[in-house]
């Protein structure tokens, strides 16, 4: 296959049929701490990484049996399986599938030692404990009490799932093509986005929280939010920094602008954009 048919080709970390070159790169790019080849002579690798501020978008493909360990994280890892399978291993705990159908998480804080089959290719999404602690603050309206804790082997919740390896797939494409350069107003949003539907895809001891119902604000965090959007339009807004100048959560922010406004508070926000450009 041509290099450039690979997701993720214009970041590239490597492409070898040397196992000792594949291990320099996990060890020194993805701080492993293990690797082993089935059979070395079999081997292909290939790997493409992209950091941003508070996510890592990757790649990796192996052409034969290949064993990674990783210490202890701080950052969650999503595994988004595109061909053949591999297995999670965590701790004592059995070994999590990970294929087209079902993808892999680790949580932050747990080492893992991962199998990939011949052929295995897949996209992996890391997300920083900070941010991910940030944005459920947001969600909540208030800072959780406890850490942050996933549940690696419950299965993740449809629809939220399937838009998020939708995300992943969508944000992959566009940092692949040299003709569609996204700003970085749209990287923001699309970086918080991807957090927010990792934590609502995938259980945690926060989910219920996220589960129920939103208390509704009064019209007045609306207006106020629409006064901050107008005086800021010209930067990147987040969902998280309206809520917070408005002493909301996310989730009633929204409820009450669909209420009030029958549109979202991001919407909005666009649209004030789009109108403030046509005018300049």
């Amino acid at each position: 296959m041509d290099l450039l048919e690979y997701p993720l080709s214009r970041s590239p970390v490597v492409r070898t049929r040397d196992p000792e070159t594949m291990r320099n790169a996990l060890f020194t790019v993805y701080g492993a701490t293990g690797f082993a080849v089935a059979k070395p002579a079999d081997f292909e690798g290939v790997a493409n990484y992209l950091l941003l501020s508070k996510i890592g978008l990757g790649f990796c493909g192996y052409g034969a049996k290949t064993v990674v360990e990783f210490p202890e994280g701080d950052f969650a890892r999503l595994q988004i399986g595109l061909k053949g399978k591999a297995g999670v291993i965590l701790g004592s705990t059995a070994t999590i599938p990970v294929n087209e159908q079902q993808p892999g998480i680790t949580p932050p804080g747990q080492p893992t030692t991962i199998v990939f089959e011949p052929g295995f290719e897949q996209l992996i999404l890391r997300i920083k404990t900070g941010a991910l602690e940030n944005a459920l603050t947001t969600l909540l309206g208030a800072k959780p009490r406890g850490s942050l804790v996933f549940d690696p082997t419950a299965p993740p919740k449809p629809p939220t799932a399937q838009l998020l390896r939708e995300l992943i797939m969508f944000l992959a494409n566009q940092l692949n093509s040299m003709a569609a350069q996204l700003p970085k107003s749209m990287l923001q949003e699309l970086e918080q986005a991807l957090i927010v539907s990792f934590l609502s895809a995938h259980r945690h001891n926060f989910t219920e929280l996220l589960e129920s119902s939103a208390t509704e604000p009064a019209p007045l965090v609306v207006r106020l939010a629409e006064e901050y959007v107008e005086a800021n339009w010209a930067r990147a807004i987040t969902i998280e920094e309206l809520a917070s100048q408005t002493n909301t959560s996310i989730r009633s922010l929204y409820a009450a602008f669909k209420k009030y406004r029958g549109y979202s508070p991001m919407r909005f926000a666009k649209t004030v954009r789009l109108r403030r450009a046509r005018q300049m």
